[in-house]
């Protein structure tokens, strides 16, 4: 399959992830840029669950660890926050103190 599709989209018809201009879509600022977009636009609110490393890594179509990185990369851009054994949510304005 090449670069930057998936065929997990539920319908079994593969379909082109985009990324921004000028990133692979399968690499870990790729998959951010992505994640970010969603997040932004709605896709996944404040406190939603994202998905693992795992499945991005399907979807994606790279490892689980360039996907865990751009999880980690959504944590310390203060989009997404980390709870121990149950996986990374969305971080959105009505999650902030104050």
């Amino acid at each position: 399959m090449p670069a930057g599709w998936s065929a997990r989209d539920g319908t079994g018809i593969r379909r082109r992830v985009v990324g921004e201009p000028g990133q692979n879509p399968g690499s870990c600022l790729g998959i951010h840029a992505v994640l970010a977009r969603r997040i932004r636009d709605g896709e996944y609110p404040a406190g939603a669950r994202l998905p693992t490393a795992t499945e991005l890594a399907e979807e994606f179509g790279c490892g689980p660890e360039t996907a865990a990185s751009a999880l980690r990369l959504l944590q310390r851009e203060g989009l997404a926050r980390r709870v121990f054994r149950k996986g990374f949510f969305s971080f959105g304005p009505d999650d902030y103190p104050g």
